[in-house]
């Protein structure tokens, strides 16, 4: 069954957000035709005779692949003829964490889009889709992130593509600037952890394709390229990496106000050639020939590095009393967030504060001034951040490292790179997932 490709725009969310909405062609529905919710037997494309000893090929991606990297990557391993099934699954506003059952993730859902196209029997599978623009106005709701152990073992796959990256940018608040002794353990706790899963789980799995952000016109080229060499010095030895900066030009030819999200050819030409890279790599030799990755796990984990105790994510609700920071401190800077259509088709947004500290109530904190990230937008509704300069504030605080807020979309203004930010604790258990 072949369906058209259609572009549309995307519509308010309320009455006092239509007209900036309007300007955002949401791109997770492009090349999609608006379906129910509910998950649909569709048949394939030109299906070709899969062997019974063909491959499963696992597809997992973030809010970049919704955007037509996801669906047409999909479609050229379910019309290969040596795949006998693939299954694909992409959430928007995921890292590599999400995808894992471990705190704080466990229960973490997207609330801005999801598509699932999971093979039944052959050439048929089984597609669900929620996204921006499948109807005017309409908003995607909560879906579980699936989680990676569960699919290892319930798919069985032999080769794994997680296609990721672009969340991580916001690990660098200010876009530009790196501190490789700050940075490097942090990203080294999201790809760690997802590598030492996908190996120590048992399951037929052989090769990971690791497929890295293409360009980003949203953060430096510095930081685009810290965050490639630290996957390949942290998880190169297990996963192949893929740059696709070098694989899609920019500018895009239809790119969102982001600078970040595209779609059309550059989205077909971009999964064209991953495909046509991990093709290649497959022929080089025969597939059987490869150890499963489960069988290669007590290597495996001498080769990766061994997360640092500042490296493990604990969840908010369980951090020692003694990790909140109390302070009296006086606003002296505050970050004015972006327009609606910058973020989307995120709904969450935080904005970078820094205040003058002038008592330590509780807690450690030697320099003399804070950065504190605030909600700005909490799904899609503008927060009322009654702040104002000069005022002083007792602010109950922990270190934004370590909440699910940490890879939100965000702006700081400051330069202040110096500073560890930190959130309120009552603005912590605001984030959706708290709701669940």
């Amino acid at each position: 069954m072949t369906r058209a490709a259609i572009r549309w725009k995307a519509f308010a969310v309320s009455n006092h957000l239509k007209q900036r909405m309007r300007r955002w062609s949401i791109c997770v529905a492009f090349l999609f035709v608006a379906i129910p919710l509910s998950a649909l037997k569709l048949q394939a494309v030109e299906p070709a005779a899969a062997p019974s000893e063909g491959l499963k090929v696992l597809i997992l991606g973030d809010s970049l692949a919704l955007c037509g990297f996801g669906k047409r990557l999909d479609e050229r391993f379910r019309n290969n003829p040596r795949v006998k099934a693939t299954f694909t699954y992409l959430a928007c506003g995921t890292n590599p964490l999400s995808w894992l059952k471990d705190r704080p993730y466990t229960n973490i859902k997207t609330h801005c889009g999801f598509v699932s196209m999971v093979s039944t029997v052959p050439d048929t599978w089984e597609e669900t889709e929620d996204v921006y623009g499948m109807r005017r106005g309409h908003v995607p709701g909560a879906h579980p992130v699936p989680k990676l152990e569960d699919l290892l073992a319930a798919l069985r796959p032999d080769i794994l593509i997680m296609q990721t990256g672009t969340n991580l940018f916001d690990l660098f608040p200010d876009r530009r600037t790196v501190i490789p002794n700050r940075h490097g353990p942090t990203l080294r706790s999201y790809l760690v952890p997802f590598i030492d899963k996908a190996v120590k789980t048992p399951s037929p799995l052989r090769k990971i394709y690791w497929v890295a952000s293409p360009i980003s016109g949203r953060v430096s080229k510095e930081i685009q390229d810290f965050v490639l060499a630290q996957t390949r010095a942290d998880i190169g030895g297990i996963a192949d990496i893929i740059d696709s900066r070098e694989l899609v030009p920019y500018p895009y030819h239809h790119m969102e106000p982001d600078k970040e999200h595209f779609i059309g050819a550059d989205m077909d030409l971009w999964a064209d050639k991953v495909f046509d890279l991990v093709e290649r790599d497959l022929a080089q030799q025969p597939f059987a020939s490869l150890k499963l990755l489960s069988e290669k796990a007590p290597a495996i984990a001498v080769t990766l590095p061994e997360p640092t105790p500042v490296e493990r994510t604990a969840p908010p609700a369980e951090k020692p009393k003694e990790q909140l920071l109390q302070v009296k401190a006086k606003l002296v800077m505050k970050t004015e967030p972006i327009p609606v259509n910058e973020f989307l088709p995120y709904q969450e947004f935080l904005v970078g504060y820094v205040y003058e500290i002038t008592r330590v109530i509780a807690g450690q904190y030697s320099e003399n001034q804070i950065l504190v990230m605030h909600p700005a937008y909490i799904g899609l509704k503008k927060q009322k951040l009654r702040y104002r300069i000069g005022k002083t504030y007792k602010l109950q605080l922990h270190e934004l490292e370590g909440t699910i807020w940490k890879t939100v979309k965000s702006k700081d203004d400051s330069g202040l790179i110096n500073l560890q930010p930190y959130i309120r604790i009552q603005d912590e258990v605001r984030h959706p997932e708290h709701a669940h």
